[in-house]
């Protein structure tokens, strides 16, 4: 389950769709099915078939126009502004609680989707870096 979204934004010859994590970005319908579909294989923390998994996430990626990197750097970026967002509402709300009015810290602590998003930017990362390396040889 994930927090993004897709919308139809209403035009000619049926309008385009946005995505959540993609602002911006005019897609098609097959597109947008993409960019959720991808959101979602990123966000299993166990999949049964990792490698499988990564594979069919860089095929949804470039249907996009977009390398799997991006796309993971933009979820993560996601997941870490959710994260800072409600970490300084919870402050704010202890605060209020409280009486006291010390500002909120600006760092909320990684959901654990969070962590998935992570872990696979640097296994994607460090695939990356492998086939580079052995391109040099």
């Amino acid at each position: 389950m994930t927090p993004e979204t897709a919308h139809l934004v209403p035009g000619p010859g049926g309008g385009t769709w946005v995505l959540s994590w993609l602002p911006g970005w005019d897609l098609t319908q097959d597109q947008a099915i993409d960019g959720m579909a991808l959101d979602e294989i990123l966000s299993d923390p166990e999949p049964e078939d990792r490698e499988w998994a990564l594979e069919m996430a860089a095929l949804r990626a470039r249907s996009l126009g977009m390398e799997l990197e991006d796309v993971v750097v933009r979820l993560c970026a996601r997941v870490i502004e959710r994260d800072r967002r409600r970490h300084r509402e919870e402050e704010l709300e202890r605060q209020r609680q409280e009486g006291t009015d010390r500002p909120p810290n600006e760092f909320g602590g990684r959901s654990y989707a969070g962590k998935t998003v992570a872990r696979l930017f640097w296994e994607v990362w460090q695939a990356r870096a492998i086939s580079f390396l052995r391109r040099g040889r």
